[in-house]
């Protein structure tokens, strides 16, 4: 019994650890009883474990608090600094293992000797000072014990019918692991995390018949016209007048489907169902298939630790400019370091974007008008890939301020869901055209791909697609109805010409060099051959059905292997040219021309203009950040700035800093020097 208690005092101060504050380790600990006893019984578990190998319950649980607490320590520490929690890839990343030094400074706050102080004061008071049982434990006791624990740490750690977290319903979430711990503790998050954590090596995966294959291979000479290449994930896209049991009072994405009467149009069958972007992303860009990947991983969050070659760094090897738009947080699926690894130069995030919303996100056309100042500003040809978020879950009526499409043949809660979920197609449509319009009068040639991620998730359980009869119970074509998703390629200067495709995403990056006439690599080149034969890439389970011989991928899962848990033998030289060493977040490198001052009151008033400052950026004056809002009419950055902050004797020192939702740095601009005194005017820098 002392033992199950023993957990319990363990998991709280982990989670003070992990947590860097008493009220947020006691909100958790009382708010979250399900988790909370999940976190005790797997610390409970490797107590027994430790005590049967050791015959001794003293060290065990000095040994268990002692990694338990460290583990939540580092965590804790790495939080506050980069946003996101220690991770067991993390222990394995040489490429991050420099970045574990930094955490090291965040061991002498209150909380932390606060709570290591009564963690070892009530320790020993509950191990050495309280009235104690025998301490001998003899052999039987020990096997016991053994099995128990076994069994319990199996029960938690597994996801079949025996799952405790299955009848706790705790699920792991992969996508975002800061809300992963902050839900489901660090310790319990861990450990459901470490299914992750390796990848069996495929059969028939060899060193050499990797290099055989990438030294065969004799890039296609690139053709003289080197095109822009837009690529745009339109979040959850997809075509419901496709349902024959309801109709809409008129066509949400009438100018897609004009579109695509003209032009390459067809489907692609996603890996995902209502969510999961960032693992279509991973597809498209890598060519990396999720097929060969554990159920529920998340590459982005768990593999992409190094350079991995992607039709960005494919593209820049040839002199593009290659960008990657999200209208989302930087931190989010740890895009910012997944696009440096990615060959990226540059990564446009929310933080950079214009505070335009439509329902809680922003805007489609914001993303448009991204993608267009971006093409605009580089001299040569771009590869720009972009993401939208205005048509994002959820899709109940209030979303948008009004819904100005009406649904029949549905009713109730379907008919809501629907109905928002058509307005915000409206947005996706309207997006398109702008784009297609800016392009057709742009004397650059331009291939603008526009696909959906995956079908919209229209209430539990299916329900929207059941009460409109789109889908049945036990549907035999289930694969199609859920996971199919539109694409279309529109170009403005190659001969007319119509095909109607069908593919898996990972197929998109070599089809669409092969249409831009651009040289691919050893592997893209291998995967546009396999498309030929094999365009659709389903779960196994699928594999009869479909007529494909797993041994026909087998080649296909080596080399994914290969790039991203081998030693990227297919690589060579481009091993080292995959990542763009002046990568940088936001549209260019932001900087200060000028500070302008003017007294007001009791206060300052500076004015400060320059290249590429973000109109949601706040000023810091003398290292202290400053309200700030932007001037439409200056086109500047403006800030009130309080006496007390300036010092009359020194130059005052401004600079201007973009941070993002959990208030870390994401960029800063040059420091720039004025004089404090000024009334009015400039100083030079």
């Amino acid at each position: 019994m002392r033992l199950f208690f023993g957990a319990f005092w363990i998991v709280f101060l982990v989670e003070l650890m992990s947590r860097g504050q008493w009220e947020k380790a006691f909100g958790w600990t009382f708010q979250s009883l399900p988790a909370l006893t999940l976190n005790a019984l797997a610390v409970f578990g490797f107590l027994l474990l430790l005590t049967a190998l050791t015959a001794s319950i003293r060290l065990s649980f000095w040994l268990v608090a002692t990694f338990c607490l460290a583990l939540g320590l580092i965590s804790g520490i790495k939080l506050d600094i980069l946003g996101v929690p220690l991770l067991p890839w993390d222990l394995l990343l040489t490429s991050e293992s420099s970045d574990m030094v930094q955490y090291i400074k965040g061991l002498l706050s209150f909380t932390i000797i606060s709570g290591l102080v009564v963690f070892i004061g009530l320790s020993m008071l509950l191990l050495y000072k309280l009235p104690r049982l025998a301490m001998s434990i003899n052999w039987k006791q020990r096997l016991v014990m053994g099995i128990v624990s076994v069994m319990l740490l199996s029960s938690i750690y597994t996801d079949g019918m025996a799952s405790i977290k299955k009848w706790a319903n705790i699920q792991n979430i992969a996508w975002d692991q800061s809300l992963n711990v902050d839900t489901n503790g660090f310790l319990l998050s861990t450990i459901m995390n470490l299914k992750f954590l390796f990848l069996a090596q495929p059969e028939g995966y060899d060193a050499d018949k990797v290099r055989a294959l990438a030294s065969s291979h004799v890039p296609a000479a690139p053709a003289q016209v080197k095109p822009n290449v837009i690529v745009v994930l339109s979040e959850s896209f997809w075509d419901p007048t496709q349902i024959k049991g309801i109709q809409f009072s008129r066509d949400p994405i009438p100018f897609y489907h004009e579109l695509a009467e003209k032009y390459t149009s067809g489907t692609m069958l996603s890996p995902q169902y209502g969510g999961g972007t960032a693992n279509v992303e991973f597809e498209v860009l890598t060519g990396n298939s999720m097929r060969f990947l554990p159920p529920g991983s998340v590459p982005y969050n768990q593999y992409v630790d190094k350079g991995i070659d992607s039709m960005a760094s494919i593209l820049a090897r040839q002199d593009y400019t290659s960008t990657a738009i999200n209208p989302f947080h930087s931190w989010f699926y740890s895009s910012k370091k997944v696009y440096k690894n990615f060959g990226f130069s540059k990564y446009i995030s929310q933080e950079f974007f214009e505070p335009d919303y439509e329902g809680p996100y922003l805007a489609d056309r914001q993303v448009a008008k991204q993608i267009i100042d971006a093409s605009a500003r580089s001299e040569g040809p771009d590869f720009i890939f972009a993401n939208t978020m205005e048509n994002h879950y959820h899709y109940y009526p209030g979303k948008f301020k009004e819904n100005t499409i009406k649904v029949t043949g549905v009713t109730g809660e379907s008919q809501g869901l629907l109905e928002t979920y058509a307005q915000g197609l409206i947005s996706a449509d309207d997006m398109l055209k702008r784009l297609v319009t800016h392009y057709e009068q742009s004397e650059e040639p331009t291939i603008v791909v526009f696909f959906g991620d995956h079908l919209p998730s229209l209430g539990d359980n299916y329900q929207a697609y059941k009460d409109s009869g789109f889908l049945q119970e036990n549907d035999p074509d289930s694969l199609n109805k859920l996971y199919r998703v539109p694409v279309l390629v529109w170009n403005n200067y190659l001969p007319e010409r119509k095909e109607e495709l069908n593919m898996s995403p990972s197929f998109l990056t070599p089809y669409i060099l092969k249409l831009a006439e651009q040289p691919g690599t050893y592997y893209t080149d291998y995967l546009y051959q396999l498309y030929q034969t094999t365009p659709v890439i389903p779960p196994s389970n699928y594999y009869a059905q479909m007529g494909i011989e797993p041994e026909e991928l087998k080649t296909y899962e080596n080399l994914q292997y290969d790039i991203l848990f081998g030693e990227q033998y297919g690589y060579a030289e481009t091993k080292t040219v995959v990542k763009d060493e002046h990568y940088i977040l936001g549209p260019g490198p932001m900087k200060i021309n000028e500070v302008r001052s003017e007294t007001a009151g009791e206060k300052t008033v500076l004015t400060v203009t320059g290249e590429d400052l973000p109109k949601t950026s706040v000023l810091e004056v003398n290292g202290k950040a400053v309200t700030t809002h932007w001037s439409e009419e200056e086109s500047a950055l403006k800030a009130e700035v309080p006496s007390e902050t300036l010092d009359e004797k020194k130059p005052c020192k401004v600079k201007v800093l973009v941070k993002d939702s959990k208030d870390k740095l994401v960029a800063a601009s040059n420091e720039y020097h004025y004089a404090a005194l000024a009334v009015s005017g400039s100083a030079a820098p």
